[in-house]
């Protein structure tokens, strides 16, 4: 279905598959919900149209596919199974993540670094990550800005998934210690 911009109402969507969830740009056409494709200059909307027709065609299950033309550019988009909800608010957009997946992930081996670390002559901390590190880690893997990656990093605290060794300051982009609460 080819459609204009005004048509569609665009926004951002948390999609969940396997043990992440994740926020894409998606768009709401009369209440379905769709995540982006490949988009294509105007002068190329038969190859567009193509690509979506082997889409719904394909025999895995049909895929719905709308083409939305924004100016000289037309986007394909795609319905998608793994989308859960809408993001009411970007600024919120940390509550979205389900903690005791993303703490699994990070302290699995493709996670953040987790190691015995000392500091001065004091004893060593044990199985602990820099807040640095895993801010990196959270922004790369998620997809999402610094000051989101910190405010979920908080949460973490908040919601006893994770505490800060060094101090009682809150998480940060920081160099501080900070120890899974499952690792004590």
């Amino acid at each position: 279905m080819l459609l204009k911009s005004q048509d569609v109402s665009y926004c951002q969507l948390v999609r969940q598959f396997g043990t992440i969830s994740e926020i894409v740009s998606g768009v709401n056409y009369q209440g379905n919900l769709f995540v982006r494709g490949n988009s294509y200059p105007h002068q190329q909307r038969q190859v567009a149209i193509a690509e979506m027709r082997r889409s719904y065609l394909d025999p895995e299950p049909a895929v719905a596919c709308l083409l939305v033309a924004d100016g000289e550019i037309e986007t394909i988009w795609y319905e998608d199974r793994y989308i859960l909800k809408i993001v009411e608010d970007a600024n919120d957009i940390v509550t979205y993540f389900n903690l005791a997946q993303l703490v699994e992930e990070m302290r699995s081996p493709q996670g953040v670094k987790i190691e015995n670390r000392s500091q001065s002559f004091r004893l060593p901390y044990l199985r602990c990550a820099i807040g640095r590190e895993m801010v990196d880690w959270m922004s790369t893997k998620l997809s999402i800005s610094r000051p989101h990656a910190v405010q979920l990093g908080q949460r973490s605290i908040d919601e006893n998934w994770l505490r800060n060794l060094s101090n009682k300051q809150p998480f940060g982009d920081n160099d501080l210690y900070y120890q899974f609460c499952m690792d004590k």
